[in-house]
């Protein structure tokens, strides 16, 4: 009778264990994720179309190695009165391994403004 008993207390605590761990896991899908609210306005550009400094810089040492592939000029929401147009290039090297340069319009690194 005590096994019994025991056996029955064990079963009744494992299953209260369980919908416990499962209540938990719900709420934590229920977050929702913060999205950034500043909209900025992208639009896709040939190198023609880049500042001096910017075709400059792209024709350096730093990038000799790569190929230019797409360019886009970031343009701040409307409104804001700090930032200037920032370029993302995309570029791949020899190896096929592609990568993103944002370039201020004096070519300089615009992730450090």
């Amino acid at each position: 009778m005590k096994k019994t008993t025991f056996l029955a207390a064990a079963i009744a605590l494992l299953g209260l264990s369980s919908l416990d761990a499962s209540a938990q896991a719900s709420t934590q899908q229920a977050q929702t994720p913060v999205t950034q609210e500043q909209e900025e306005k992208k639009e896709k550009v040939t190198q023609d179309q880049l500042p001096e400094p910017v075709k400059a810089a792209l024709q350096s040492d730093t990038y000799k190695d790569w190929t230019v592939g797409e360019i886009h000029k970031v343009v701040p929401a409307t409104g804001e009165t700090e930032g200037s147009a920032v370029y993302e290039v995309t570029m791949t090297n020899a190896e096929g391994q592609t990568g993103v340069v944002r370039m201020n319009e004096k070519g300089g690194d615009a992730s450090k403004d």
